[in-house]
């Protein structure tokens, strides 16, 4: 009986070790499995990092014009690599596909341009910058004095201070209609899409067809628009600070064409519509029906937002005289100088409310 108990204990005692010695191998066989991966994994990534390593070797080798005078050409596909080429000022360099299109800006000032290389291969993706310089062309730019004397069909080119807009709607910057450009000579309105890239205070050189509309002067279709610096104050050295509303409105036509800056009383209609009046108003007076910028509609949160709401309030404004078919003077509030509320005037023995 006890040999047999001992027989036991053996076979048991052989048995346990014989797990453990697997569990051991199959431990082993786990981390040389676990190592494995990590070794595999490790040489994907040094995959990626040669392919990275190649896309930087090959934009590295790539050479741009860095003034060009004209097109140029770019390499869009180099062995297994693929080039995608973008540009920070399509105005300038426009790139179509493997060519690059150069417009030499006019207002004397040299562009910098960014021109972006962004190289594909397998899962790698590389990008380089280059700089190049565009060579401005002579300034030939009128001041806006002549441009407003100019013959109508004829081209010209100014340089100045984009000073408002003229939306159709609302503020967005696609339902702008055009803008204003403003030097030490004059303002003039610019009509064209161009409208969506630039912003008040900044200095433009802008070529165009003089052209007029409702008897308002007015530059059309511009095909060439230069940003040269931004965040500027227009000069406003020809506005006239002299005259009432009733004054500039007897000019006529004369008035047209030009900027005043003056007191007024601001008054709506039942239909949206905004006037300007004299302080000291009468019944049957002259009064300027205006837009602030825009076409104001009840809904719309436009750049006319300034004067929500201020109706029956006196404003000191910058106002740019036009016309309609008929000669009936109207334009548009370049500039809000100043307001106060009506009743801050009522004690005074010019304001007559009405």
């Amino acid at each position: 009986m006890k040999v047999k108990n001992r027989l036991a204990a053996a076979i048991a005692a052989l048995a346990t070790m014989g797990h453990t010695a697997m569990s051991s191998l199959r431990n082993e066989d786990k981390d040389k499995a676990q190592g494995a991966q990590e070794r595999y994994l490790g040489f994907q990534e040094g995959l990626e990092s040669v392919d990275e390593i190649l896309l930087k070797n090959t934009l590295n080798s790539i050479e741009l014009p860095e003034e060009p005078e004209d097109t140029f050409l770019l390499d869009t596909f180099i062995d297994d690599i693929i080039i995608n080429w973008s540009s920070s000022n399509e105005r300038i360099i426009s790139i179509n596909g493997g060519t690059a299109n150069v417009l030499h800006p006019r207002g004397g000032v040299d562009q910098k341009v960014k021109i972006t290389a962004s190289a594909f291969l397998r899962d790698a993706a590389v990008s380089r910058d280059f700089e190049i310089t565009v060579a401005a062309l002579e300034d030939d730019s009128m001041t806006i004095a002549d441009v407003l004397n100019s013959k109508v069909g004829s081209r010209v080119s100014m340089h100045g201070i984009v000073s408002a807009f003229l939306y159709a709607s609302g503020d967005h910057p696609e339902y702008r209609a055009g803008f204003y450009v403003t030097d030490s000579t004059g303002t003039v309105y610019v009509y064209g899409n161009m409208a969506e890239d630039v912003e008040v205070g900044d200095e433009v050189y802008v070529s165009g067809i003089k052209s007029v509309r409702f008897n308002t002067p007015q530059v059309y279709n511009p095909y060439n628009l230069t940003i040269i610096s931004r965040n500027n104050t227009p000069s406003w050295d020809a506005v006239d600070t002299s005259k009432t509303v009733e004054e500039i409105y007897n000019l006529g036509k004369d008035a047209v064409g030009n900027v005043y800056e003056f007191d007024a009383h601001v008054s709506k209609n039942q239909y949206g519509l905004y006037t300007l009046k004299d302080i000291n108003y009468k019944e049957n007076g002259a009064a300027f029906k205006y837009y602030f910028a825009g076409t104001i509609t009840p809904d719309a949160e436009n750049y006319a937002s300034e004067l929500r709401g201020k109706e029956n309030q006196i404003v000191r404004v910058k106002f740019a005289v036009g016309a309609n078919q008929d000669w009936d003077l109207r334009g548009d509030v370049l500039d809000i100088v100043s307001y106060e509320k009506e009743e801050e005037k009522d004690s005074q023995e010019s304001w007559e409310p009405f």
